[in-house]
Order: structure tokens, then C-alpha cells, then sequence
């Protein structure tokens, strides 16, 4: 039998915001690094502490043993220091800036530095800089061993730092290809950076990979992060890419670089990609190390004319119309102790204030939300606040990961992770005024925000990191689809109830909803359900009675004025039953084919994935809609509708 919903179409609940469908991009891991950047070369600024032959690290030396390598600081490899705008020194890893050096002292023998393990594809344009100096004229080769000749063959000369492009088509494909900067000695080689790329990049950043955040939709992103930007200087982006020394941060944060970002993606490629995903900017300010005065200029230069100082050093970067960054995080899990900065709610609280002052001086406009906390007092400390500083709070949750996915104990888990969105939305876990068992719900946020002792009590709650736990380490699979599935239409039905003005996943590139490999890139299992679920984007909340969430199914339904069309979203949860649905319309009778789209698989183990067909919606009478799900499967149908 048939499970029955009835979906009121005549009596529309709420806009489903698209705000909530959001993502982040934060310099973790390989999001930035193999995921989004388009960048070949490893370590290409020569961060961090050399090998024991002088090299840098992810490099290898060539040359006689008459010759030898060092890693020398500068502030700025092309001399110009005065135009960094801030230099930030590390003093477990060294400055920021450093060269690498290469002498040789015998005659006539090739002496340099390569790097191995690059991937290339056979066919494929290639674009590529070299900044090089020297202590006299030496005749520079750079060579690639997928390439059938020289790339590049330059002067460098002392004195001043000589960049020079090259452009190639691999011959072949290579996934161990070398790229070799070499001379003929003797003299002293000093090499500032390196760059490869794919000819057809975006400002830095993989076309592919764009496109991928474009089939899932991106309404808004935040940046940059999350817990790097706890060490993200913005100045520091402002000079030309090379130029930007490499960001040290914490291990756990950039473990796959050593501890270092090199600075791919500032302000204005930032600002550049929003525009090229049609989504809304969302930048979270440092307030560890900055202060008010940082993120007002901040502001300033991301919305002030070019009349302004910083709006004024944005146009002579070539943008002269302002960016209108309309939201802003004061910080990122202030309430929690791994960020720099105040972590109790009183010192955060004091801090945000007099950022939020500052940065409203700027722009009035601009819309704050104050960074989350894991406890009841953190919250209850930051509302007690009596200024209104800030338009929406943040609320981080994550879900671990089934332990075991074989037997009986497998399916527990799976129930267990798959039916876990709604109870953290809706359910309260405070007890007597107290925290219960489990961490604080959106509902409990709501619950708190509503008795604020003063000031407003329509405070938004920014939902804007959510995941299930340690998505970076592991290739992902059905079971996060169906997971991710269930959440988002927890969202369409509880966000406006509860008051969510913004949601962004955590986060898209390479931690859970796309896979880049190195020539490739895919949709996992949860970025098909975040592209299935677009429709539902702007549309009116339909109800769906009874529980639509009741049993195996969960449900979502809503209706686009604009198209005229009904859009139902459905899950079966079970991971080893089908289950089939009925969906009756009400008030309003669906006319014409309804279009069905599924997705499913044979299993959920590590590394399933879904197979995406056409689905078959029979109709049950003139308004019921009958479709039949596989286990652990999501389904989307659509027809239009007539009132």
C-alpha cells in the first residue's frame, strides 16, 4: 500500500529563500588546492623550510656537486615591499616571502632545480610563468617532459626580478611529468616563483570546476572561511598573484600544503567567481588579528566609490564600481577555543560590536551575523548584548559518520545518519534551562533568540556550515546523498518557521559534493541531490500533511507562480526497502505530463554512487500522483498545476 500525502496547493506557506541553498569556500585541505584552483606547481613560492639538499620542499635539485641550493627571505620577490600592504611573519615556519637560490660553481655543467609528478594531458594548451633573477646574465632553460622541446628560454639578469610567460601543448599525457628550471654555470640563479596552469582558466580556478558549482547553484558563499579565516590577512591579496606571499595556517587546516595557502584567491577573485556563479558574497572577517579598523577598511574597499581610500586602491586594481558586499560574519566559532581571538561572550561580544560599528560607518546597509558557539551560555551571553549589532546568529552542525556499513548494525547507522536532520531542527534538547544530552537544535537557537532580554527578537539564524563529519577525508557516497537529501528538505519545510535567513553547506569542492581528480571532475552522490533540488529555489512552501516526514518517506513540496508548476521532492530512508508514495493535490489540479527524475543505487557503501534516470508518475484519478522509490533512494517530480 501506498503511502498518502495530500500537498495543499491552494494554501502556500513562505518563499523557499535560495539563500538557504548556499555553499562555503574555505582555503581547507584540497578545496582551494586540487579542488578549485587550476595551479600544477606545488610549493611555488618555496614556503616553509627547506630539504637537506637546499631545495624546497615538493622540489628536487639537478646539477653537478660543485653547485648547492638555499632558501633566502624577502618580503617581496620583486623588490617593490612598500606596496604590501601588510607582511606576516610566522616564527615556527620563517617569513613568508622566501626565493629560491641555486649556484653553481663549475663551468659549463647544467645546474637548477625541477619538480615531478605534474599531470598533464595530452593535447591540452598549457600557460606558465617564471620569475627569475640572477648575479649576472645567465641563459635560463625551462623545460617539461611532456612538451617535445623548450618551453622557455630566458635572460635573467641582476639587479631586477625578470617575469616571463610561456605557453605550450603537452604532446602527450603524463601523470608523472617534470617541469625543470635550469643554467649553465657557473653563477647564482634566484627563482621567486613558479606557475603552471591550463590555458583555459578562470582567474586561477578550474573551468570545470566552476561549472560543477554552477549545476548545484551557488545563491551565496561564504569566504574564506570557516576556521582559515581566523588567519587570512585581506591585505595581503591585493598585489598581483605572484606577489602575494604564502598564508601560513594551521596544519590541521592545510594539511595537503604543509601549513601554507599561496594565496590563489583574493578579494577580487573571489568577488569575480560570485559573479561568474550568480551568487551573493559572504565574507567572514578575522576577528582575531584584525580589529575594527581592518574590517572597515575591508568594507570600504569592497564597497566604497573609488573617491574613497580603499575604494580608490580597488579601482586602480581595475574595479571601479563598488562590490556591494551586502553580508558579513563577524568571525568565525568565536565560542569555541581553536580560534584566535575572544572566545568568552562577553570579550567576543565587545569586539563585534566595535567591528560592527566601525564597519556600519562604512556601509549601514551591510547585514552582520555574529559568529556560533557550541553551549547555551555562548548564545545567551552574545543576545544579552543591548546593542543590535548584528541581523542573524550562526549555527554550525555536523553528523558523524556511519561506523559500520555491513549487516544489521550497518542499517542502524544508516537510520541513525539519514533521519538525523530533522529531530537537530526541530526537536529541543534544553531541560530545566539547561543543555540536555545533545547539542543545541535550530529550534533551541529560535527558542533563545525569542526571549533576548532586550533588543530584537527577529534575529536571524545563519545555518552556515553543515556536513557530515570528516567529508575531506574519504571518498563519498550514497549514504551522504540520501543524508544531504533529507536535510535540504528540512530546510524548504522548517527554515522560514524558524526564522533561517541564510544556509551554506560544508563545503562543495572536494568535502562532499564535488570530486576533482586531476584531469577530471563529478558530481558525488550529494551534488546530484543539490542539483535536483534547484526547483525548489524561490518557489512558495506547499504543505504536505500528514507528517511529511512520517515512516520511511520524507517529503518537500513547492509551487512556482512563475512557471505555474508543483515541484515534490521525496527520500525513502529505508536502506533496504522500496516504498511507494501518493501524492494528492489539493485546490489546484495538475494538468499535462508529470516529469519524474530518480536517483538511486544498489547500495551505500563507501564510494557508491547514484544512477540518475527518468521516472515514471502515474496518475491515481484527476490529482493524485503515485511513484514508486527503490531503497535509500531520492526522487523529484514536477507538473504543472491549474487553480
Amino acid at each position: 500500500m501506498p503511502t498518502t500525502f495530500t500537498a495543499d496547493a491552494g494554501r502556500q506557506g513562505n518563499e523557499i529563500s535560495p539563500l538557504w541553498f548556499g555553499h562555503n569556500l574555505e582555503h581547507t585541505r584540497s578545496c582551494v588546492w586540487q579542488g578549485l584552483s587550476a595551479q600544477l606547481i606545488r610549493n611555488r613560492k618555496f614556503a616553509g623550510l627547506p630539504q637537506r639538499d637546499g631545495a624546497a620542499r615538493d622540489w628536487y635539485a639537478l646539477g653537478p656537486a660543485e653547485s648547492w641550493r638555499l632558501l633566502e627571505a624577502t618580503w617581496a620577490w620583486n623588490g617593490t615591499e612598500g606596496e604590501a600592504y601588510t607582511t606576516h611573519f610566522h616564527p615556527r615556519v620563517g617569513p613568508p616571502g622566501q626565493r629560491q637560490r641555486v649556484e653553481s660553481f663549475r663551468s659549463g655543467a647544467p645546474c637548477g632545480i625541477g619538480q615531478r609528478g605534474i599531470v598533464l594531458i595530452g593535447g591540452r594548451a598549457y600557460e606558465g610563468r617564471v620569475v627569475l633573477r640572477a648575479d649576472r646574465d645567465l641563459a635560463v632553460r625551462v623545460t617539461v617532459s611532456a612538451a617535445e622541446a623548450e618551453v622557455a628560454r630566458v635572460t635573467a639578469r641582476p639587479g631586477s626580478w625578470t617575469e616571463a610567460a610561456f605557453r605550450f601543448a603537452a604532446a602527450r599525457t603524463e601523470s608523472d611529468a617534470r617541469l625543470e628550471i635550469t643554467f649553465d654555470g657557473p653563477g647564482a640563479l634566484f627563482v621567486g616563483a613558479v606557475s603552471l596552469l591550463p590555458a583555459d582558466h578562470y582567474l586561477g580556478m578550474r573551468r570545470d570546476v566552476i561549472e560543477l558549482l554552477k549545476e548545484i547553484s551557488v545563491p551565496i558563499l561564504r569566504w574564506p572561511g570557516g576556521n582559515f579565516a581566523g588567519d587570512y590577512h585581506w591585505q595581503d591579496g591585493l598585489l598581483p598573484v605572484d606577489q602575494r606571499a604564502p598564508l601560513p595556517s594551521t596544519p590541521e587546516t592545510l594539511p595537503h600544503t604543509n601549513g601554507f595557502d599561496f594565496h590563489e584567491i583574493g578579494t577580487n577573485e573571489f568577488i569575480a567567481l560570485c559573479r561568474e556563479l550568480g551568487a551573493e558574497p559572504f565574507i567572514t572577517i578575522n576577528m582575531g588579528l584584525e580589529g575594527p579598523d581592518e574590517a572597515a577598511a575591508w568594507v570600504e574597499y569592497c564597497n566604497g566609490g573609488p573617491d574613497t581610500k580603499w575604494g580608490k586602491v580597488r579601482a586602480e586594481r581595475g574595479h571601479p564600481e563598488p562590490y556591494n558586499v551586502k553580508y558579513w560574519t563577524l568571525g568565525n566559532e568565536m565560542g569555541y577555543s581553536h580560534m584566535k581571538g575572544p572566545n568568552t561572550p562577553g570579550g567576543y561580544t565587545e569586539m563585534a560590536v566595535a567591528c560592527a560599528r566601525a564597519m556600519r560607518q562604512v556601509d549601514p546597509s551591510l547585514h552582520l551575523t555574529a559568529s556560533t558557539g557550541w553551549s547555551k551560555e555562548w548564545y545567551e551571553g552574545v543576545l544579552a548584548a543591548e546593542e543590535d549589532y548584528f541581523d542573524g546568529i550562526s549555527a554550525h552542525i555536523y553528523y558523524r559518520l556511519v561506523k559500520d556499513f555491513g549487516g544489521e548494525e550497518g542499517r542502524r547507522e544508516f537510520r541513525r545518519l539519514v533521519t538525523a536532520p530533522p529531530g537537530d531542527f526541530r526537536s529541543s534538547n534544553l531541560v530545566n534551562g539547561q543543555q540536555g544530552d545533545r547539542r543545541l537544535t535550530v529550534r533551541d537557537i529560535r527558542d533563545l533568540v525569542s526571549a533576548r532580554p532586550r533588543g530584537r527578537k527577529d534575529i536571524g539564524i545563519a545555518f552556515d556550515e553543515w556536513n557530515v563529519w570528516y567529508a575531506w577525508y574519504r571518498r563519498p557516497g550514497v549514504v551522504e546523498g540520501i543524508h544531504g537529501a533529507v536535510m535540504l528538505n528540512v530546510l524548504c519545510r522548517e527554515a522560514g518557521n524558524l526564522g533561517v535567513n541564510i544556509g551554506a553547506f560544508f563545503e562543495p569542492v572536494n568535502e562532499g559534493a564535488i570530486l576533482v581528480e586531476p584531469d577530471s571532475a563529478r558530481l558525488t552522490p550529494l551534488g546530484r541531490v543539490m542539483a535536483l533540488f534547484r526547483p525548489h529555489q524561490g518557489g512558495r512552501l506547499v504543505p504536505v500533511s500528514p507528517s511529511p516526514s512520517a515512516g520511511d518517506l520524507d517529503v518537500a513540496a513547492s509551487f512556482s507562480a512563475a512557471k505555474g508548476e508543483l515541484t515534490v521532492t521525496l527520500v525513502n530512508q529505508s536502506p533496504d526497502e522500496s516504498r511507494e508514495a501518493e501524492i494528492a493535490v489539493a485546490r489546484a489540479a495538475p494538468v499535462g505530463e508529470a516529469r519524474g527524475v530518480l536517483l538511486s543505487s544498489s547500495g551505500f557503501q563507501p564510494g557508491s554512487d547514484f544512477q540518475e534516470n527518468s521516472m515514471e508518475v502515474r496518475r491515481r484519478g484527476s490529482s493524485a500522483l503515485v511513484v514508486s522509490l527503490p531503497k535509500h533512494s531520492v526522487a523529484r517530480v514536477q507538473v504543472a498545476c491549474r487553480s
